[in-house]
């Protein structure tokens, strides 16, 4: 998504600040769902969502219209206070009125909100099967609000050092289920410690005593109860920060009355297109068996519906077609590069053994999925010989693919045989658990990637006729150069810079032709890179949002799809007269780069464009230009910091390369934000396609 220049200006200094204003960001929903065949009004906050026009949803029975609120953190700014934990991130806001379909299966939803410019990113957004129950802000013990009917999903956020309190009615020997989504909503919050709401719940009977606490469920943050109520009663639920923080993005729902709640399907592996038999558990549930067939590879969500309503999701892993899978196995079973065991940590020993096959100097790789899969097993892998010496030994490997796990206790065992034959594997949980839900899947590798690609932002916004960007992020070693194929894109489109170089970071544009039609045009982005002597190898690029946690961490949250929006054009269209395909070269004597920027104006277009460098480095830079009204086209020097370069390159015989794009902005009104500040905000800010520089050898 492109970004929009600002102009910031201190009124009575000489001094003027140029930055980059922010892209369309969404900081919460409330309520963050509804009940499936309803229609229900919601708020969103964020920055710069008040340009929002459009929602969007990644699933069709869902629709939504919006209507911005006429207030903003710039038109309402006040003195802060003591204890004053709002966000200026939080301060725009817009009204959503979403229709849920009858057919819409229970579940979270990707909610995007849409503007001219571009798309924000995404929030998740629950069909449920409960209605909708809405906090007051004035509750309290004495008064707490007042829950008519169950089930429900209880609505509300925290203030600064509040409780929300809610009474409902039960009766003795009812099996009450109060599961809550907090944390789940807003995954991670970039100005809070922890960076996501840390939610504790209570029950107390009418006297005060309390009869049930939770402040986690296993080792997932969102605290979930389950009672069975010890008389007629009425009761309160009360639910706070765990250090009692707050503001409006500190949101949860609690799904609230007797109603299913799974707590374990076993087994929970199969194999992609068979039909597995599991065996329920939990609570107010009308079966204890089940079978499922799930065609999906990877990582699935299952749920349980009875006359009540749908559960919990269940985590569920789907292997490869054509892999065996052993279930709950006798000791010592086999594990291969062809078979798979699905099992758990049930003896009494606690410690679960197998035979693996290995081939003298080929890579033996065995990956163990438990905690990813739903599973309470923090496990350790141990690799023993036939002497019982162990050779290889693995606690957590991280797996940046997670984006919402911020604990990995999944090992990825890695060793070479220096023999032919077997060895032996020891599986047990780090601190001594065992049990049903400690279940796991063991699958060996010969190899595995040495990186993971993500790109962002997962919905790449493109003017018709105008170049956009998005980014791919290395996480791991990419040992080679590697080329980038995009599977879906018109023929009309084109693309620049889609060698990677090497680098944890490399930026792509994509040019929709002129005239284009608006729409959304689904994607997939694709690696290739060189395995060896004429080989090369595909691997999937994972798109993503990105978001901060705690000041500090960086996630990639998946998204539901990676897709280009073409949206209407701009008054005018840059480009930049290179060839794309092949890198600028320079030399360290040089004093400047010439480059020759075009611009495509509509014939109703007279404003002057400013031209600045788009991705700023230290090495480069350019004297402010201007394309005035009456011209097309303009030569500009892009000027070489020669000391910089001669101190860090001279000498040295890998020479460094450089993207770079030329920004076009033409400047819009001043906004006033503060005493004596105002900033200039862009009209418009069109890009060329990105380009390469290359120091010469």
């Amino acid at each position: 998504m492109r970004n929009r220049r600002i102009i910031l200006v201190i009124v009575g200094a000489l001094l003027t600040i140029s930055a980059y204003a922010q892209k369309l960001t969404s900081g919460y929903l409330f309520p963050a769902g509804g009940e499936v065949g309803t229609t229900v009004e919601i708020e969103a906050g964020g920055l710069n969502i008040n340009k929002a026009t459009k929602v969007m949803f990644n699933h069709p029975g869902i629709k939504g219209e919006v209507s911005p609120v006429v207030e903003s953190y710039s038109s309402r700014r006040k003195r802060r206070r003591l204890n004053d934990q709002s966000s200026p991130q939080l301060a725009d806001k817009v009204k959503i009125k979403i229709t849920i379909a009858e057919d819409v299966p229970c579940g979270m939803y990707d909610l995007r909100l849409q503007s001219p410019k571009g798309l924000s990113n995404k929030l998740p957004f629950e069909v449920s099967s409960y209605p909708n129950f809405i906090e007051s802000k004035k509750s309290s013990l004495k008064q707490p609000n007042k829950v008519t009917s169950l089930p429900a999903v209880l609505c509300g956020y925290v203030t600064p050092g509040g409780i929300d309190y809610f009474q409902f009615s039960g009766k003795k020997g009812e099996t009450i289920v109060a599961s809550v989504k907090a944390r789940l909503l807003v995954p991670y919050i970039a100005d809070a410690v922890p960076g996501w709401f840390q939610s504790v719940i209570k029950i107390v009977d009418s006297k005060g005593k309390e009869i049930a606490y939770s402040d986690d469920y296993h080792h997932y943050v969102d605290p979930v109860i389950m009672v069975t109520l010890p008389k007629d009663d009425n009761y309160t639920l009360m639910i706070h920060d765990a250090i009692f923080r707050g503001r409006e993005d500190f949101n949860y729902r609690i799904q609230l009355g007797v109603i299913p709640f799974v707590t374990g399907r076993y087994p929970a592996y199969g194999v992609a297109g068979k039909k597995v038999k599991q065996n329920l558990e939990g609570v107010n549930l009308d079966a204890s068996k089940a079978t499922v067939k799930v065609n999906k590879e990877g990582y699935n969500e299952l749920y349980y519906t009875n006359e009540v309503g749908t559960s919990n999701a269940v985590p569920f892993y789907t292997l490869p077609r054509g892999i065996k899978l052993i279930h709950a196995p006798k000791d010592w079973a086999t594990l291969n590069y062809y078979t798979a065991i699905a099992d758990s940590l049930t003896s009494q020993s606690r410690v679960k053994r197998y035979k693996v096959e290995c081939e003298k100097r080929v890579p033996l790789i065995i990956e163990l999925i438990g905690r990813r899969n739903g599973s309470r097993i923090d496990a350790v892998m141990r690799l023993m010989d036939k002497r019982g010496n162990v050779v290889a030994k693995m606690d957590d490997t991280e797996d940046p693919n997670q984006g919402l796990m911020t604990f990995h206790a999944d090992p990825v065992l890695k060793y070479t045989p220096k023999i032919n034959g077997e060895l032996y594997l020891e599986v047990e949980d780090l601190h001594r658990g065992y049990g049903k839900d400690y279940h796991y899947l063991l699958r060996c590798h010969k190899s595995m990637p040495s990186f993971n690609a993500f790109v962002s932002p997962a919905y790449i916004t493109t003017p018709s006729g105008g170049t956009s960007q998005f980014r791919v992020d290395i996480k791991g070693r990419l040992r080679r150069p590697a080329n980038l194929v995009i599977k879906g894109l018109p023929k009309s489109f084109t693309t620049s810079s889609l060698n990677l170089r090497g680098g944890r970071r490399w930026d792509v544009s994509i040019t929709a032709p002129k005239g284009a039609e608006p729409k959304r045009i689904p994607i997939e982005l694709k690696m290739e890179y060189p395995i060896g002597k004429g080989e090369r190898e595909r691997a999937d690029v994972l798109p993503v949002d990105k978001m901060m946690q705690a000041f500090y961490y960086e996630h990639h949250i998946p998204a539901a799809e990676l897709a280009v929006n073409v949206v209407e054009p701009s008054p005018y269209r840059l480009t930049v007269a290179v060839d794309l395909e092949q890198e600028i070269e320079f030399s360290i004597n040089d004093e400047t780069i010439p480059l020759k920027i075009m611009v495509d104006k509509n014939p109703d277009f007279n404003e002057p464009i400013e031209l600045l460098i788009g991705k700023k480095n230290s090495m480069f830079s350019l004297e402010p230009v201007t394309i005035q009204p009456n011209e097309t086209e303009k030569i500009i020097e892009l000027k070489l910091n020669r000391a910089l370069l001669e101190k860090r390159f001279k000498g040295k015989k890998n020479k460094p390369t450089w993207q770079m794009y030329i920004s076009g902005v033409v400047k819009g009104e001043w906004v006033r934000v503060g005493k004596g500040r105002q900033i200039q905000i862009s009209k418009y800010n069109e890009m060329t396609p990105i380009f390469v520089i290359k120091l010469k050898r």
